[in-house]
């Protein structure tokens, strides 16, 4: 939490301390700027009692009974409940009782101010940190206020010196250590935190802690301090230790102080995601200017290409290519129609007992100018299935068959016109 404008309430009076200048302010002030209060509520109590039954939930209705029934109060009062502990059957508990009017006052008055305005109890700062086997004392006006927390429970003490002076100091840490001797025994191992929300004199909180080290069975040691113009304060440390958590502000002002806490992260998150979001642009903007580039350099390539299509389209066939085209055309024919070839392909296709007597070459028949082969033959015994044979390997040579009509024709003998089939080349 900030401490960057720290109000100390005690009754000896209110402090503001600012900038490292602590100066006594009036009363209720009308604040400039967000400030964070530490207040005992005009030194209300403060307290630690077991109930041998009982829920943390009704803690707050159990302490009001029984802080009546002792006469701590006498009107309408409010409960901070510091901190509970569950014991064996029932509950303890760390406290704060307020008179009603003084707690309505004080949280109206925070909630009036033109900024935020967080009030931390004495309680939740003596409190705040210490865990089992530790203890801290804290000095607010003229009341030393001890905490501790062991394996048998929590401790509360608190012990009022009758003056100012040293030797007042004195005699109450002597009353103190004595008062707190069994506390201590009963599992505080660890040094005890000494510190003051204000003091006008350092040496004598040094003096006290020496003192204290001297009578105690444990040491204390001093809790860092902030260094005013007159002066030192723990507060700054221990508000800090405390937290919003501790703050007993509504709710709805808790979550107005964090969200104006989180918008300047927010505001560097965005700031650093707006520069990656323009980075990427970039490298998506330069990917971008690329595939142009390598679009259009196709789109030239291809109309280059088409250019070169049209060229060859549009030229004129020259005087003398069509002989030419007409003499490779049946050249290319030709090279199929070889009779050798042919023979070579019946001798292989007939089957025993099948003669082929002659084998002609016409260049055109009726008319036509397409060559043909004219095949002549014999079947022995007119076995006409050798003539189908025959005739299924020539097709599957690529050849059709043709049968011409030859009327005096003997038993077993076949004439076929051989042409070759369409998209077959030799």
């Amino acid at each position: 939490m900030s401490t960057d404008n720290l109000l100390i309430v005690t009754r000896d009076g209110w402090r503001q301390l600012r900038g490292g200048v602590l100066t006594e302010v009036a009363p209720w002030p009308v604040l400039d700027a967000p400030a964070t209060v530490v207040t005992d509520f005009d030194e209300s109590s403060v307290g630690s009692y077991r109930f041998d039954a009982g829920k943390p939930a009704y803690a707050a209705a159990l302490i009001e009974k029984r802080a009546r029934a002792e006469g701590l109060t006498d009107g309408a009062a409010h409960v901070i409940v510091h901190r509970t502990r569950a014991v064996q059957g029932g509950l303890q508990t760390f406290h704060t009782v307020v008179p009603l009017e003084l707690w309505q006052r004080t949280i109206q008055w925070a909630s009036q101010q033109a900024d935020h305005c967080i009030v931390l109890p004495l309680g939740a700062l003596l409190s705040a940190g210490v865990g089992r086997g530790h203890a801290r004392v804290v000095r607010a006006g003229r009341t030393l206020h001890f905490f501790g927390e062991s394996k048998a429970g929590l401790f509360y003490q608190g012990t009022n010196t009758m003056g100012r002076s040293a030797d007042d100091l004195q005699a109450a840490v002597r009353v103190l250590s004595g008062q707190t001797r069994a506390a201590i025994a009963s599992g505080i191992v660890h040094p005890v935190e000494w510190g003051s929300l204000w003091v006008a004199d350092p040496e004598q909180d040094v003096r006290a802690v020496e003192q204290w080290t001297s009578l105690a069975d444990v040491p204390a040691v001093s809790l860092p301090v902030a260094p005013v113009d007159t002066g030192a304060t723990a507060a700054p440390g221990l508000v800090r230790r405390a937290g919003l958590r501790a703050s007993v502000n509504p709710p709805v002002a808790k979550l107005a102080w964090w969200s104006e806490r989180l918008v300047p992260g927010i505001a560097a998150l965005t700031g650093v995601l707006a520069v990656g979001l323009a980075v990427l642009g970039f490298a998506v903007q330069g990917e971008a200017r690329a595939t142009r580039a390598g679009a259009a350099e196709s789109q030239r390539e291809a109309a280059a290409l088409e250019a070169r299509i049209a060229a060859v389209n549009s030229a004129a066939m020259p005087q003398d290519f069509a002989p030419v085209a007409d003499m490779a055309r049946k050249l290319g024919e030709g090279a199929r129609y070889d009779p050798v070839a042919m023979l070579a392909l019946l001798r292989d296709s007939v089957d025993p007992g099948t003669r082929i007597l002659r084998l002609r070459l016409e260049s055109g028949v009726s008319g036509s100018t397409e060559p043909a082969f004219q095949v002549d033959g014999v079947a022995d015994t007119g076995n006409v299935a050798s003539i189908g044979s025959l005739l299924t390997r020539l097709r599957t040579a690529g050849w059709s068959a043709q049968p011409v009509n030859t009327l005096d024709a003997a038993p077993g003998a076949f004439s076929y016109r051989l042409t070759a089939a369409p998209g077959v080349r030799g």
